[in-house]
C-alpha cells in the first residue's frame, strides 16, 4: 500500500513506554506488539534527592534518555539559577520542554555528540542523571574536557521475562525492535526470538551488545533515534507490503 510501506509487517517492540514509537510504525501499516524486556525502576537513596535540590548550582545538566527527565522532573520545573539543560535526541529535548525549559543544546544522535557541543567547559560543573547501567564514556570525556562531573543514578533497568503473551508475538515476528543493551541481554535470557524475526538495533553499541550475548543482528539504524528505527524498517520491508 503506498501510504502504508509496513504494511502487514509483523513488529514486537521491546522497550517498555514506547508509545510514540509503536503509534508511527502502525500508522505506517505495521502489526505491532509492544513486549517490554526492562523494567525502569527509580533509583534509591540520597545521591540523587541531593542532586534534584542543587540543580540550580550547576552549570550544565545533561539528560541522556526520558527517564532520567522524569527521575529529575521536580528539580526542572523550579529550575533556576544559571543552569543551562543539554539533551540526547529530539525525544529526551521534548520531555525537557514539557517541564518548562528550554534545551540550551540538543545532540541529534547519541551522547557521544554531546560533549563537544557543550563549548569550552574546563571548570565548570556538569550533573550527569544517568542508568545505573550507563556507561561510563560520556563522563568520562566530559571530565577529559576538563569538568566538574557529578555522574548521578538516576533510576534502574532491570531485566523482566516476556509475558507469557508476549512468547508468541516474539516467535512469530518479522522484526524485534532492541532499544537498549539491557534489552539484547533479557531477550538473550529469554532464549532469543523466532528464527525468522530480524532483530533490530537502535544503533552500533546496542548492536555490539546483542552480539556479544548471542544474538544474531539483522539490522542496525543509521540513527540512534526512533526516526532512525522506522526508516531502517521501511528500508528493509517496503518493497514487500
Amino acid at each position: 500500500m503506498i501510504n502504508q510501506p509496513l504494511y502487514g509487517v509483523r513488529i514486537v517492540v521491546t522497550r517498555p513506554e514506547a508509545k510514540s514509537l509503536v503509534e508511527e510504525l502502525e500508522r505506517l501499516g505495521a502489526e505491532v506488539t509492544l513486549v517490554p524486556l526492562i523494567e525502569i525502576r527509580p533509583a534509591e537513596g540520597r545521591a540523587l534527592e541531593d542532586a534534584v535540590d542543587t540543580m540550580g548550582s550547576y552549570d550544565w545538566i545533561v539528560l541522556t534518555s526520558v527517564n532520567g527527565v522524569a527521575a529529575v522532573a521536580q528539580g526542572l520545573a523550579g529550575l533556576g539559577g544559571h543552569a543551562r539543560v543539554a539533551a540526547v535526541g529530539p525525544v529526551t529535548a521534548a520531555a525537557i520542554r514539557e517541564q518548562g525549559v528550554e534545551p540550551a543544546f540538543v545532540a541529534t544522535r547519541a551522547s557521544d555528540d554531546i560533549a563537544g557541543g557543550l563549548g569550552d567547559i574546563d571548570g565548570l560543573r556538569v550533573l550527569l542523571p544517568q542508568a545505573d547501567l550507563a556507561e561510563p564514556h560520556l563522563a568520562d570525556e566530559l571530565r577529559g574536557r576538563g569538568a566538574q562531573v557529578d555522574a548521578v543514578v538516576a533510576y534502574r533497568t532491570i531485566l523482566v521475562e516476556p509475558p507469557m503473551w508476549g512468547i508468541l508475538p516474539l516467535r512469530i515476528a518479522d522484526a524485534v525492535v532492541l532499544a537498549s543493551g539491557s534489552a539484547c541481554r533479557s531477550l538473550a535470557a529469554a532464549g532469543g526470538a523466532g528464527g525468522g524475526a530480524m532483530l533490530v538495533c537502535i544503533g552500533p553499541k546496542t548492536a555490539k551488545v546483542a552480539r556479544e550475548v548471542g544474538l544474531r543482528v539483522g539490522l542496525v539504524a543509521d540513527e540512534a533515534t526512533s526516526d532512525g528505527i522506522i526508516r531502517a524498517l521501511v528500508d528493509q520491508f517496503g518493497d514487500r507490503a
